[in-house]
Formats: C-alpha cells, sequence, structure tokens
C-alpha cells in the first residue's frame, strides 16, 4: 500500500492507542476531552473507512471515559449473561449448520454481542434502564468460502435457507450486496425470530467481504482495484466533519467555502466565515483532516466573481457560476423594467432595436450589461434617456433636416413675432421641412440639441413627432411684436 494511503488509517490507529492509555490519567478534563473529540470525530471517520473494528473499540472506550456507570453496568450484564448467551447461539446456530452443510457449502458460523456503545444508544433511543427490553443483543455471522464469482448468488441461497428455518423480519432486511456501502462494505443482514420468541440478526457474507468489514481500507488495499476509489485516502483529499459528525472528503486545498457549497448551495451562497476548533475562521480558512467545521451564514451575503478564487472544488465553482449568472439575471431583469417604466413615465417609445444600439453606443457588450449597470446604480437613467434620444436613427425626419437659423427679430420688418406657450423672448428655428409662413398654423418642438423648432401644424413630420415626443411639444402662434 502506497504511503500516500495510510495518511487517515495512520491517524486513527494512533488516536486508538492514545486511548487505550487514558486509564492511567485518572479522571481528568483532558481524558474526557480526548475521549469526546474520538467519539464525535475519529470513530465516525473510522466507520466511513469501514475501520469497524477500529470504531467500535473507539466508541466502547469512549463511553468508558465519559459515562463510566453505564459503561459498567453493560459490561457486567453481559459478562454474567455470557454462559446463557453461548447455549442460545448453539441452539440457534445448530439447525442452520445442519442444512448449510447438507447443501455443501463451506462456511463459519460466529456468534457476538453487540458493542457496549451500540447497546448504550439503544438504551438511550428507546429509553430502555435495563437490558432485558433489547431484543437483539447479540448478531450471527456466516461466512462463506466461497469463489469470487459466487459470492452473491451463495449469499442470498444461504439467505432463503434460513428463512425456511426462522421466520424474518422484512422491515429488517438490509442489502448490502447489490448496492455496497460507499466505503466497500459488502453483506447481507436479516433479522429472524429464533428459539424463545428472540429477535437475532443475522449477517451473511463471504470470506473476502468479511475482511474488507474487518479491515476497511486495509483489506481493500490488499485486494487492489475492489472499490478502491470508494476507499482511497490520498493527499489529495482533506477529510473533514459537519457538526453532527457527517464525512465530508474535499479536494486538499479545500476552503471554508468549499465545505459550505459541499453541504448546500443555499448554505454557500450564503456563507460568512466559519468556526474551526472554536475559533471564527473566514471563507479563505482551509481546511486540515479532522476539521469540524460549522458554516456561519448571513441572509444578506450574496457570491461576487472573487469566490470563484477562493475555492478549489469543482462543485463550488460550478455553483458560484451558476449563482452569479442568476444574479446578473436578476440585474438584468431590473434594470429593464425600471427603464420600460420610466420611458412610460416620459412617453418615450421602448424601441428593442434603438435599446440595442444605445448599449452599443455606451461600450456594452450586451443589452444585459447596461440593465444591470442601470439596477446596480451604476449608470444614471437620465443621462440614458439623453443618450437615447440623441440616436440619429430615433430622430424624427425634422431633426435631421437643413435648417437655418433665423433669430427672434427675423420678421422685424413685418412688425411679427413668435410665441409659445406665453413666451415671445426666446430664440427658434423654422424647420425648411414645412417652410412655416406667416399665418400659418404650428407649433413649437423642443429639440434635444438645437432648442426650439417651429413647424407648421400640418408638417408631415407633425404625426410622427406627436405620437413619439407629445411631451415635448408647446403651442405656438404668430403674434404682432410688442417693442
Amino acid at each position: 500500500m502506497e504511503d500516500s494511503n495510510k495518511v487517515l488509517y495512520n491517524i486513527l490507529t494512533e488516536r486508538l492507542e492514545l486511548l487505550r492509555t487514558l486509564d492511567k490519567e485518572g479522571d481528568s478534563e483532558r481524558r474526557r476531552h480526548v475521549a469526546k473529540e474520538t467519539r464525535d470525530l475519529h470513530a465516525p471517520l473510522a466507520h466511513r473507512l469501514g475501520l469497524y473494528q477500529i470504531k467500535t473499540e473507539m466508541e466502547d472506550l469512549a463511553l468508558k471515559f465519559t459515562n463510566y456507570d453505564l459503561y459498567k453496568y453493560i459490561a457486567l450484564a453481559l459478562n454474567e449473561k455470557k454462559s446463557e448467551r453461548d447455549a442460545y447461539i448453539e441452539r440457534f446456530i445448530a439447525p442452520i449448520r445442519e442444512k448449510l452443510t447438507r447443501e455443501g457449502f463451506r462456511f463459519t458460523i460466529k456468534g457476538r454481542p453487540k458493542s457496549i456503545h451500540s447497546i448504550a444508544h439503544k438504551m438511550e433511543t428507546h429509553h430502555f434502564t435495563d437490558l432485558e427490553r433489547i431484543y437483539d443483543l447479540f448478531a450471527i455471522r456466516i461466512i462463506l468460502d466461497s469463489p469470487r464469482e459466487k459470492e452473491k448468488s451463495d449469499c442470498w441461497q444461504v439467505y432463503s435457507l434460513i428463512t425456511d428455518v426462522f421466520q424474518p423480519n422484512p422491515k429488517r432486511l438490509r442489502d448490502w450486496l447489490s448496492v455496497p456501502k460507499e466505503n466497500g462494505y459488502e453483506s447481507l443482514h436479516t433479522t429472524v425470530l429464533g428459539p424463545d420468541n428472540k429477535w437475532v440478526e443475522v449477517q451473511i457474507r463471504s470470506k473476502r467481504m468479511d475482511e474488507v468489514a474487518e479491515q476497511g481500507v486495509a483489506a481493500h488495499w490488499a485486494y487492489k482495484g475492489v472499490n478502491a476509489a470508494a476507499t482511497n485516502v490520498s493527499p489529495n483529499s482533506v477529510y473533514v466533519f459537519t457538526p453532527t459528525g457527517d464525512l465530508r472528503r474535499l479536494p486538499a486545498g479545500a476552503t471554508v467555502l468549499d465545505f459550505a457549497f459541499s453541504v448546500h448551495s443555499e448554505v454557500g451562497c450564503h456563507c460568512v466565515g466559519g468556526r474551526i476548533r472554536n475559533q471564527n475562521v473566514s471563507i479563505r480558512q482551509q481546511l486540515e483532516n479532522g476539521d469540524q467545521v460549522e458554516i456561519l451564514t448571513s441572509p444578506n451575503q450574496k457570491p461576487n466573481q472573487d469566490w470563484l478564487s477562493v475555492v478549489v472544488s469543482s462543485k463550488a465553482k460550478n455553483k458560484i457560476r451558476q449563482a452569479l449568472k442568476e444574479i446578473e439575471y436578476k440585474y438584468a431583469a431590473e434594470g429593464r423594467e425600471l427603464l420600460e417604466r420610466r420611458f412610460k413615465n416620459w412617453k418615450i417609445d421602448f424601441d428593442e432595436g434603438q435599446i440595442s444600439k444605445l448599449a452599443t453606443k455606451l461600450g456594452y457588450k450586451a443589452v444585459s450589461d447596461m440593465f444591470q449597470s442601470l439596477a446596480q446604480d451604476k449608470i444614471d437613467i437620465h443621462s440614458l434617456r439623453d443618450a437615447f434620444l440623441q440616436l440619429d436613427e430615433h430622430q424624427p425626419l425634422v431633426e435631421r433636416e437643413k435648417t437655418e437659423y433665423i433669430p427672434k427679430d427675423g420678421f422685424a420688418a413685418a412688425g411679427l413675432s413668435i410665441e409659445v406657450d406665453q413666451m415671445s423672448n426666446f430664440n427658434y428655428q423654422l424647420s425648411t421641412c414645412c417652410n412655416p409662413k406667416p399665418g400659418d398654423p404650428i407649433f413649437a418642438f423642443i429639440s434635444v440639441t438645437k432648442g426650439i423648432r417651429i413647424h407648421r401644424c400640418d408638417c408631415p413630420n407633425a404625426e410622427n413627432m406627436r405620437q413619439r415626443y407629445r411631451y415635448r411639444i408647446l403651442p405656438a402662434h404668430w403674434a404682432q411684436r410688442k417693442d
């Protein structure tokens, strides 16, 4: 086995050795701390890696140092009933052994009590105060010496033979042959009603499966290529825990933010930091093997482009990119809605083609980018309106005609002037598209760049201006000069 594959295995065995020496320290705070840490961190990791012997001993010793009275009660009760239990196991095994031998199976049958920790957990879960109420204090394991190609079929055949003898509980069937656990564990579990109406758990597996179950990753290394991907421990990964003890495998160099996205996308998107070893850390904090990570969130937090340089896992990167696109889409929709509403108030036609030309004119790669800028207050909506109105293609024909400037006293000789909305002291231009003459019905049009323009009411461009720019049209008429 490669040295890189021993990293976590060595961590766990070293911790177990430490746990075995804690008796020497007496009742101390350090002993309780080591026991709790082992129970919450190292035992779940051993379980995930399939190191069941290490996991069981860790849990039992951790219980011994955290709840000695319960540990001692269960240990003594199991010891007192050992001879009774051994006799019962033999009564249970006898008819099974006879059937399997008759069918030509090569096998080994083991009977073992459940672990002290497992029994304690069951007592606490079901609020039992004595062992008598726990029906499955022990389990029977049948280990078949079968060739690899016949392992699964032999296990199911043995299951059929056992259920011919004892009544099974269908709710307690666990098939880890068809779909092994993530750590490579393969076995068939059932619970049957044995002699004296006692429920007994039966585990059926091949010799190879049993070695994997007992030795975990070590057995996988021995069986090269067998589910190696599920249990391979390499320096390219880091193993950390959630506050509830669930294991997360992340790429080496993973940060708190990577961990947050491994928990849930929403947790990642609102992550503001974390807590490791009772200390607050930033989203950039790199994780180490065995860290137990609590994620801190805020409803006001949201992803930004810089986050892509914080994470290393492909899952986190993909989720961040997806979130950024959703944010961009949201801003674009808000900006578009804002511009449409304001244009409607200003009585300006929201022309898609012209809006696209405006975005290009202002240097945006896409119209949506311009809308985003508007929603984020990066561009003033009034300047956007003015730029839109100055688009050459969007000006009415009169705005593109060549005109000549006529000052306000242009008709002085005739004693005439033009009043616009009761104003007479202003500069104006007569549009050459309709050449207004004294006496013609007229109106004034406010040009964006050239001031007030005077048009005949029957100007060929009048209808276009009234439809698009009604708010820029003012009443006008010819009047006698007052000076």
